[in-house]
């Protein structure tokens, strides 16, 4: 037949296909497209295709392709048709169904963006970003629900739970588990602090204990994946703006509202009071940040910060009265927030830790560590004291000993360190590649406050840990490990060489470490006493 063509591609904006005729191989064919019988326009098959001519179709100049100034409904079925116009007849693949979609697929998108960018004027400006909003809150909202599972909890009061059995004796299915949100300042990093550590250590906990984890950081923002694998909701941008969000779209979805850190509690509990109205409300310290501030005060001579240290002591204990329990790590400082207010408030919750001993004998092992984030005041403060002025008493009892300096965000002023004995490592992936390389590690701190994350550490790999008062402080330490604490540089000194140099006395007080860590911080007393904070006994 003279007359051929092919309908060859149809979208919600665009539709190309070929007609020609054979009889009058240079007049370009009138082509009608239609959708639903309704006409959309007449186009000319009049433009070069070189994949034409390459098959012998005439010269090639017989493509035709229409865009469309309204994009089609992607929420209706559409038949497209392509007629040679005159006779009327269809050309190959004429018609071609577009089926309705409600799926956000790359078709959806370009047609709102073509909607999108055809403004008219300041007025449409306006009409379309109120609507853009409005629909982009409704989204919102509905994701918020969705996640909370106040839709699935809606669905289920509609439908009844006899008509949701999944039981064959036709018993209703389990409540949903209750939820409970987890606020810090920014997203936990396994291993890196032991905040990030008390903290992923609790979610796990509250997830063993049947509840279903939300957790938001304060500025909504950082990798989730790892969070999220091993099944705990992140809410993070672009869902949630701001916490007040998290709180509000999700008004009387949790039981439980866990608060990490002072800063954390005294910006949110109030608003989590007003949102939450069901949950308790948890005030996890971290550590008394006041405490610190008035220490450091006291030794530095700085009067400043003792005044903003009260100002700090205030806005903590004005969100410890507001929550419903407060935990801390140190039994110091659970005594201390009992003095302001009921005793029966104030929980001693550890983090959990699994007793991991290194396995490279001590003969093979030489020399010590100290190990701390260097982000923190009082690690450079320890470190460098340690450097000027107890590894000099060191090396006054028999010679040097190596020492490392190991952790994040070291400054120049302990990276450029000359001391031959010193070895400013910095950062490293695996803690155990130190622990297997030194046979004590040295915790001397001059002030801080709560628990020190690094002697745990350093205890749950069997390797014994000299301290000052202030780095052993709330700990409530064994007796063999308590004769390791020392305030002074010739003190500390001592108990360095003592335990570097007598294989027996480091035995017994890895041996000890080992059994501290096995009984204090397992995961079942961590539950058990997490438990008896939420309010569950």
């Amino acid at each position: 037949m003279p007359l051929r063509g092919v309908l060859d591609h149809v979208s919600h904006g665009r539709i190309t296909g070929w007609a020609w005729d054979s009889d009058q191989p240079d007049s370009p064919v009138s082509v009608v497209l239609s959708a639903n019988d309704q006409v959309l326009g007449r186009v000319l098959a009049n433009r070069y295709r070189p994949d034409l001519e390459k098959a012998g179709i005439g010269k090639g100049k017989h493509g035709f392709e229409l865009w469309l100034p309204t994009p089609l409904s992607v929420l209706q079925r559409h038949a497209i048709s392509a007629r040679i116009e005159g006779p009327g007849t269809h050309i190959k693949r004429s018609p071609r169904i577009l089926e309705a979609s409600t799926a956000f697929d790359r078709s959806t998108r370009e047609t709102i963006d073509q909607l999108l960018s055809a403004v008219a004027d300041e007025a449409d400006f306006v009409r379309r970003l109120a609507f853009l909003t409005d629909q982009a809150d409704r989204l919102r909202q509905r994701y918020a629900n969705y996640s909370s599972g106040a839709e699935e909890r809606q669905r289920r009061q509609r439908l009844g739970w006899q008509e949701q059995s999944a039981k064959p004796e036709g018993m209703p299915p389990a409540p949903p588990k209750p939820r409970a949100l987890v606020i810090d300042e920014g997203m936990p990093l396994g291993g890196h602090d032991a905040g990030s550590n008390a903290v992923l250590s609790h979610m796990r906990s509250l997830q063993r204990l049947g509840y279903a984890v939300s957790f938001a950081p304060s500025n909504l923002r950082g990798d989730s994946r790892l969070l999220e694998e091993e099944g705990i909701t992140c809410c993070v941008h672009p869902w949630y703006a701001t916490i007040e969000e998290v709180l509000r779209r999700q008004r009387n979805g949790f039981e439980v509202v866990y608060m990490h850190r002072g800063a954390t509690a005294s910006r949110y509990v109030a608003l989590a009071r007003d949102h939450q109205k069901r949950a308790r409300l948890l005030y996890s310290v971290a550590d008394l940040h006041h405490l610190r501030l008035s220490r450091q005060a006291d030794i530095e001579g700085r009067p400043e910060l003792l005044s903003y240290s009260e100002h700090v002591r205030i806005k903590e204990l004005s969100a410890a009265w507001q929550a419903d329990a407060i935990i801390t790590h140190s039994s110091v400082e659970a005594e201390i927030l009992r003095r302001h207010m009921p005793a029966e408030k104030v929980h001693v919750v550890p983090w959990s830790l699994i007793p991991n001993p290194t396995t490279v004998p001590f003969s093979e092992r030489r020399g010590l560590a100290f190990i701390g984030g260097y982000g923190h005041r009082p690690n450079v403060d320890a470190a460098l004291w340690l450097v000027d002025t107890v590894m000099p008493e060191i090396d006054a009892l028999g010679g040097t000993l190596p020492c490392l300096l190991v952790g994040s965000n070291m400054p120049n002023q302990l990276r450029s360190l000359q001391r031959h004995d010193v070895e400013p490592v910095g950062h490293v992936e695996h803690l155990s590649a130190v622990f297997d390389r030194v046979r004590l590690t040295v915790a001397p701190l001059s002030f801080g406050a709560g628990v020190k994350g690094k002697v745990l550490d350093s205890l749950a790999a069997g390797v014994p840990c000299v301290c000052t008062p202030a780095a052993a402080e709330g700990m409530d330490l064994p007796q063999a490990l308590l004769d390791l604490v020392a305030a002074t540089p010739v003190d500390l000194a001592r108990s360095i060489r003592a335990l570097h140099n007598d294989e027996a006395l480091n035995r017994t007080c890895s041996e000890a470490g080992l059994a501290y860590i096995a009984d204090r911080t397992s995961e079942t007393r961590v539950d058990a006493l997490l438990s008896a904070a939420i309010g569950r006994r």
